[in-house]
C-alpha cells in the first residue's frame, strides 16, 4: 500500500539533495494540507527551515505544532531544545523541555550533554554542566567529544588543570588525528607551567560542543 507521507518525504529530500529548498518546503506543505497530523513530515519541514532557510521562528512554530498535538513525540522537543538553548530569552521554556526529556531518558548521553552545554552556556550552572558531562563520559568512556567538552569546563571554568589533561590525554588517545587537541595539550602544558600563571581563561572554548 502507498505511504502518501513518505512519498512526499522522500521527493522532499530528493529536491533539497538537489538545491531546490523551496521545492522541498512546498511539497511537505501541501503534504500537510492533506494530512496536518503527518508529524514526520512535519518535523522535515522545520529541520529545513531551520537549518537550510535560516527561518528558525517558522520552523520552531510547527515544532511547537506537533508538540501540542502529540505531548510524547519526543524527537520534535529534543529537536526544539537544539534551538531554543540557544538563545537566553528561552530559558525558561528550554528547561521544562529538559526536564521533561530527562525524566523519560535519563541515561540518553547526547540529551545530557545537549543539556550539559545549556547549563554550562545559558544557565552558567557550571556544576549541573559538570555533573552532564561526567555522567556522558561514564556512559560513553571512549567519546572523544565528550572527553573534549569535560576537559574544557574543567580547565576553564574550575580551573581543575589536572583532570584537565587527563580527559584531553584520553581524548588524544580516542583520536590521535585531531591536531586541536594536540595543540590544546600543548598549550595547556606551556600556559600552566609557564611563570606559575595557569592557562588563560577561555582557550579551550572551542572544545565545548
Amino acid at each position: 500500500m502507498a505511504d502518501p507521507g513518505f512519498d512526499a518525504r522522500r521527493k522532499a529530500e530528493n529536491q533539497r539533495g538537489s538545491g531546490n529548498i523551496q521545492g522541498a518546503v512546498d511539497t511537505l506543505l501541501a503534504r500537510l494540507e492533506e494530512d496536518p497530523l503527518d508529524h514526520r513530515s512535519r518535523m522535515l519541514l522545520a529541520n529545513i527551515l531551520i537549518k537550510d532557510m535560516d527561518k528558525a521562528d517558522d520552523g520552531l512554530r510547527h515544532l511547537d505544532a506537533i508538540i501540542a498535538s502529540d505531548p510524547d513525540f519526543d524527537d520534535a522537543r529534543k529537536a526544539l531544545v537544539t534551538v531554543l538553548k540557544k538563545k537566553k530569552r528561552y530559558n525558561d521554556e528550554t528547561s521544562e523541555h529538559f526536564d521533561y526529556l530527562l525524566r523519560k531518558y535519563p541515561n540518553d548521553p547526547d540529551l545530557l550533554h545537549s543539556y550539559g552545554i545549556f547549563c554550562r552556556e545559558q544557565l552558567l550552572d557550571f556544576d549541573k554542566a559538570e555533573e552532564c558531562f561526567r555522567k556522558c563520559v561514564q556512559l560513553k568512556p571512549n567519546s572523544e567529544m565528550y572527553r573534549l567538552s569535560l576537559a574544557s569546563l574543567l580547565i576553564n571554568d574550575f580551573r581543575n588543570y589536572d583532570e584537565g589533561r587527563v580527559h584531553l590525554e584520553k581524548a588524544n588517545e580516542i583520536n590521535p588525528g585531531n591536531p586541536k587537541t594536540t595543540a590544546a595539550l600543548k598549550r595547556l602544558s606551556k600556559k600552566k607551567y609557564s611563570g606559575n600563571k595557569g592557562p588563560r581563561k577561555g582557550f579551550l572554548e572551542r572544545f565545548a560542543h
